[in-house]
């Protein structure tokens, strides 16, 4: 004589035509109380002719009104493997550097270790971010802008001056020391209290998974001798004639970028 097993599951249906799986109150048309496994796609927009989406390759579902759900396509930024923004930040500083002396004029290596003998950080100017993905297609997009200002030295006398400088960006990864990843020198020239504003941009490509914090640091290059010397400010109002911390302060913005 045979076995006959029969497996019950609780199952409701009311007047409404509303369904219950685990519940004898649906709230909706098929209401489940408990997890749900799929086990080849989900369809939408469907009618009782026609049957619904399945969606494309690289779409999401998304709510597309109180009664109404569909697959959506998302722009993602192009790059290697589609890259999609996971970070963006700006930091400020009002405090600046201020260089009383001419330092070195020579060349800088990329890669190089920071050196404070060499190179002085702007103390706000540093953020951190984390890059998850394993692939070392990640990268970071890097913005510094600044304002950089001479003034005339106590007792002396000359009506044109200039002083010569250098920016850099510092890469730090897991707890590991800085080092140099961007850099460009320029000059600022004109009477005592003349200024201009100094850019520096970088994109730092096939970053690991890990930890990072980015730091901008300047130098001072020549700032003239003697009779000629400048003082120079670099995110500082060194003279406040037309010049305030508001006005010359520093900015880093990062945008970090993963595959999606």
């Amino acid at each position: 004589m045979k076995n006959i097993y029969i497996t019950l599951v609780f199952l409701a249906v009311v007047c409404k035509g509303q369904v219950g799986i685990n519940t004898n109150t649906p709230a909706k048309t098929l209401d489940v109380n408990g997890t749900l496994n799929v086990r080849n796609e989900v369809r939408t927009g469907g009618t009782p002719s026609t049957i619904g989406s399945e969606g494309t390759s690289g779409q999401i579902f998304t709510v597309a009104s109180a009664t109404s759900d569909t697959w959506k396509t998302f722009q993602i930024a192009n790059g290697t493997g589609s890259l999609s923004l996971f970070y963006l930040n700006t930091v400020k500083d009002n405090v600046g550097i201020q260089f009383t002396q001419s330092g070195s004029t020579g060349i800088y290596t990329m890669d190089a270790p920071y050196s404070a003998s060499s190179w002085t950080y702007i103390s706000g100017a540093s953020d951190s971010f984390v890059v998850t993905r394993t692939d070392n297609k990640s990268k970071a997009i890097l913005s510094f802008q600044t304002t950089v200002q001479i003034a005339r030295p106590s007792g002396l006398s000359w009506s044109t001056g200039s002083a010569s400088y250098a920016c850099g960006i510092f890469l730090e990864k897991d707890g590991a020391a800085g080092v140099l990843k961007a850099v460009r020198n320029d000059v600022v020239r004109g009477i005592p209290g003349s200024y201009r504003v100094y850019n520096l941009n970088v994109t730092l490509d096939a970053l690991a998974a890990g930890s990072y914090v980015v730091k901008a640091a300047c130098t001072n290059r020549n700032l003239g001798s003697g009779s000629s010397l400048s003082v120079l400010g670099i995110g500082r109002a060194v003279d406040t004639s037309n010049l305030n911390s508001a006005m010359s302060q520093s900015t880093l913005t990062t945008s970090m970028l993963q595959t999606y």
